[in-house]
């Protein structure tokens, strides 16, 4: 069978690729690999400056749908007014036109919107038609839903979601609703996101687990983390045997964080929790990798709180150079917080990868944390927001390799054993040829109950603007 023939899906995102959503790329590659046919849509340009080398394994085509966002470009507003020329050509026997349907739509809902969104929603029904694209699937249920539920009156292409964190708690839950309720189904990352979604539906719309994946292959080598783990052990086994010989010579504890720096991901309060435990002459070192609105801010904290000699910010780093990151380490700390807007996270992917290398992690227990981390098993799960809590936890791995060692060892078990990316990637992948084997939906509703039509270019553009 040739590409062409394959069922297609589409595959929205708001920007690809992204530094910081690797469970996006993790997805991508895996699909690819489980041999479903892609196309990616992403409605934003990548911005960093580097990106990670398992880009470059991506056989998908990607499609940039043009923006005027940040400012207006000329071409960009070019192209998309052409898809609308196009599309509303395309209809203009139909009563109502469904371009004319969409725009209408775009004006009454009811939820804060941007004019770009209805300009992209039909370059993207104009693309999956040209494309023959057989269903869409979303990632992010906030703006990129939002364009894929406006293309849908267009052009009637299916679409599911995956909602995460951030797109799930900052979204109004009646627009939430609507928009799960035109879904033919919902992914999430946490049972508690799950349970959260499935009492704010009103629809049938199916809600499933999703936990993102990680690629076992390559976190668990033997050849990397391992035998780094059992090399430490012999080391603090003599510290305690030979206490006064073994301190002369002994090696700080190698503390780490990966994570954006923003406030959900409580920097603020692991720099205090560093504070107090270099107040306590206790041997260690914290390397902080990252990039984010909190860079300036982390500086100054670091500064106040005269951190300087053990605590680093290694910057923005790729997949594998983070990966080396979890190698040199002895325990990983993500602190994560709730924010008083609601926005928090679901369940960090870095949490993921650090467990899956071997490393004991300390966290939060809020959002779904508590899904992956039992605390005194495989990591510790502290009260968010108390920098005490948190310096005593690490205070007491700091003391005892053999205790860091297995509760490292016993979260990857837990990785190994509920976070495999094939397994859990084939569940989202049969999904999804599910979609492909069901008769075409039935025309929007919104669709089928506007009214006006707009006849001319003009018009058109008048209404947009």
């Amino acid at each position: 069978m040739s590409y062409s023939r394959q069922p297609v899906i589409g595959y929205l995102v708001k920007t690809f690729p992204k530094l910081s959503e690797t469970f996006i790329l993790n997805e991508i590659l895996e699909l690819e690999r489980q041999g479903v046919k892609l196309h990616i849509f992403s409605l934003r340009s990548p911005n960093d400056a580097i990106h990670h080398p398992a880009v470059a394994q991506v056989k998908s085509p990607v499609t940039y749908i043009p923006s005027i966002l940040p400012q207006t470009s000329a071409v960009a507003k070019a192209a998309l007014l052409e898809a609308q020329v196009n599309l509303s050509q395309q209809f203009a026997l139909c009563q109502p036109n469904p371009v004319d349907a969409a725009i209408m739509f775009h004006h009454q809902r009811p939820e804060a919107k941007e004019l770009n969104e209805i300009w992209q929603a039909i370059y993207l029904a104009q693309e999956m038609q040209r494309l023959n694209i057989a269903h869409l699937h979303v990632h992010f249920a906030n703006i990129p839903t939002a364009t894929a539920e406006m293309a849908q009156i267009i052009c009637d292409v299916p679409y599911s979601i995956t909602a995460h964190a951030k797109d799930i708690y900052l979204t109004d839950s009646e627009v939430l609703d609507r928009r799960m309720a035109k879904a033919e189904f919902v992914l999430t990352c946490t049972d508690f996101n799950r349970q959260y979604l499935q009492r704010i539906s009103r629809s049938d719309t199916t809600i499933h687990l999703a936990y993102h994946g990680i690629d076992l292959k390559r976190f668990t080598s033997p050849a990397s983390m391992l035998p780094a783990i059992r090399e430490r052990l012999p080391e603090r086994a003599q510290s305690a045997a030979n206490p006064v010989e073994a301190d002369a010579v002994a090696q700080p504890v190698r503390l780490l964080s990966v994570g954006r720096f923003c406030e959900k991901k409580g920097f603020d309060y692991l720099l205090k929790a560093c504070r107090l435990l270099w107040a306590n002459d206790l041997n260690f070192t914290c390397t902080l990798v990252g990039y984010g609105p909190l860079q300036s801010q982390i500086e100054q904290w670091i500064d106040t709180y005269q951190l300087h000699d053990v605590v680093t910010l290694a910057g923005k780093l790729t997949q594998d150079q983070v990966l080396e990151q979890y190698r040199q380490a002895d325990a990983f700390v993500l602190p994560c917080v709730v924010m008083e807007d609601g926005d928090r996270d679901g369940l960090p992917n870095v949490l993921l990868e650090a467990m899956a290398t071997g490393l004991p992690v300390v966290s939060t227990d809020i959002s779904g944390i508590g899904e992956l981390v039992q605390s005194g098993h495989n990591g510790l799960l502290v009260p968010e927001r108390n920098e005490v809590a948190l310096a005593d936890a690490l205070q007491q791995l700091m003391a005892d390799a053999q205790w860091r060692s297995q509760l490292g060892h016993n979260g990857q078990q837990t990785v190994r054993q509920r976070f495999a990316l094939a397994q859990n990637v084939g569940d989202v992948k049969d999904l999804l040829l599910q979609t492909l084997t069901r008769q075409p939906s039935q025309p929007s509703r919104h669709q089928a109950s506007a009214h006006a039509t707009l006849h001319s270019v003009d018009q058109l553009e008048n209404a947009l603007l």
